[in-house]
């Protein structure tokens, strides 16, 4: 059975435990639970249309494209480089999240004109919440909301429903 792909986390002074339950990490584990739930599964850390195969083929109903901020593999790309194509392996066959350096409205724009069904922003809620506690969250949250709703009026839009790739800039 092939191995998931797993990060080097081969950092001074840091033990890393690179198994799961009994055996290795693999696409097989989540065949496994996908046999003792009918829970959503997603994959988080997907960033290559072959493992975006992999996890379908093995029960995964949504993938998150993500370089985990980057912290694992410092040379890994950028999500957003890779969502493009993992939806097209995809194929509608699963929901394709973003996950990784969303901090803005535009961010936000980008990632759903490509073709993600949302986005996640753990590290900005995060520092709204250090920062501000509840209020510190809901402002984070309203900041995004203003600065989405700006960019799609700018490109002539006024519903989520209308973002498409036709308003990205290809060279």
């Amino acid at each position: 059975m092939k191995n998931m792909s797993i990060p080097n986390l081969n950092i001074p002074d840091t033990i890393v435990k690179q198994r799961f339950g009994t055996g290795w990490v693999t696409w097989a584990n989540i065949e496994w639970i996908r046999k003792l739930t009918q829970l959503p599964i997603i994959c988080k850390g997907i960033l290559s249309p072959i493992n975006a195969e992999l996890a379908i083929k093995y029960g995964a109903n949504g993938i998150i494209v993500s370089n985990h901020g980057g912290r694992l593999i410092d040379t890994a790309p950028p999500a957003i480089q890779c969502l493009e194509d993992v939806i097209n392996a995809v194929d509608g066959r699963a929901e394709v999240f973003v996950d990784t350096d969303i901090q803005s409205g535009t961010d936000v724009l980008k990632a759903l004109a490509i073709g993600a069904r949302a986005v996640l922003i753990g590290r900005s809620i995060l520092y709204g919440l250090a920062c501000g506690g509840q209020d510190g969250v809901r402002r984070v949250s309203d900041i995004l909301k203003h600065e989405l709703v700006y960019d799609m009026a700018c490109c002539g839009l006024t519903s989520i429903d209308q973002i498409n790739k036709d308003i990205l800039y290809k060279h």
